[in-house]
C-alpha cells in the first residue's frame, strides 16, 4: 500500500484538489447581487407577485408592482399606507424577506423580486453626463448609450483608453475597451455605488483630422510648387 501511495502520490493529489475545486461552494452572480448592501441615495426596484402572476390593477399590492423607490439621508423607502421602512445597511436578500413579511396580509402568496440601483456620476465627455442610478446588471454598454454615448462617437476607442474610475479621490484604470466588446456588467466591472466615471477630454489627432491635416498640406505643396515653376 506505501510502495503505491509513494508511486501515485501525484495523481492523487491532483484527483483529491480537483475534488475539493468542483464541489467547494461557489456563489453565482445572482447570488453576489443578493449580498449587495444599499445605502441612502441608493433605490430598490420592486417587482411584487401574488403567486405566480403580477397583481392586477386596482389591487393594493399592484402599487408596489414595478417602482422603483430611492432610499432618502435616514436609510428608509417611503411605502405609501406601509409608512417608512429601513433598508440601508441591508443585502438584497435581507429586503426582499423584510418587504415579503410587510405584504404578506395583502397577498396570498407575496412574492418580491429585488434589484439594487446604485449612484454612478458620468463626467467629461459622456452626451449626457451627470448622476444617474443603474442596476448592477446593468451592462458597461448600456451604461454609455443611457448616458448619451460618447462625445465624437467611438472612433479608434481613444475616450475609452482615457477613461477612469474615481473613488474616494482614488484612480482606478479598467479595460473599458474590452468591457464594450464583451458586454461586461458594471458589476462585473467593479463599478461601486458613489463612482464617478470620467472620461477626460483629450485633444488627442482623429484619423480624418490627420487627413485635413495631410491634404492642407499637400494643397500648400502644390501651391508652392506651381508658383515656383510660373516664376
Amino acid at each position: 500500500m506505501r510502495s503505491f501511495l509513494k508511486k501515485y502520490w501525484h495523481g492523487i493529489f491532483i484527483f483529491v484538489l480537483i475534488t475539493i475545486i468542483f464541489n467547494s461552494p461557489c456563489l453565482s452572480q445572482d447570488d453576489r447581487l443578493k449580498e449587495i448592501i444599499l445605502g441612502p441615495g441608493d433605490a430598490i426596484h420592486l417587482s411584487v407577485y401574488d403567486g405566480a402572476y403580477a397583481p392586477v390593477e386596482g389591487k393594493f399590492i399592484s402599487v408596489f408592482h414595478d417602482k422603483i423607490f430611492i432610499i432618502n439621508g435616514f436609510g428608509q423607502i417611503d411605502l405609501f399606507t406601509l409608512g417608512e421602512i429601513k433598508i440601508a445597511g441591508l443585502t438584497t436578500e435581507e429586503i426582499r424577506a423584510l418587504l415579503t413579511e410587510k405584504l404578506k396580509p395583502y397577498a396570498k402568496e407575496p412574492m418580491i423580486i429585488a434589484r439594487p440601483l446604485i449612484r454612478v456620476t458620468l463626467r467629461g465627455e459622456f452626451g449626457q453626463p451627470g448622476m444617474y442610478r443603474f442596476g448592477l446588471d446593468t451592462s458597461f454598454w448600456d451604461m454609455i448609450q443611457q448616458a448619451g454615448g460618447l462625445v465624437g462617437g467611438l472612433d479608434g476607442l481613444s475616450a475609452l483608453e482615457d477613461m477612469f474610475i474615481m473613488r474616494k479621490e482614488e484612480i482606478i484604470y479598467k479595460d473599458f475597451v474590452e468591457a464594450i466588446h464583451s458586454g461586461t456588467s458594471i458589476y462585473e466591472l467593479g463599478v461601486e455605488s458613489g463612482d464617478e466615471i470620467v472620461v477626460p477630454r483629450v485633444n488627442r489627432p482623429t484619423f480624418r483630422s490627420m487627413m485635413r491635416y495631410f491634404q492642407f498640406g499637400m494643397s500648400l505643396i502644390i501651391l508652392y510648387l506651381t508658383l515656383l515653376n510660373q516664376s
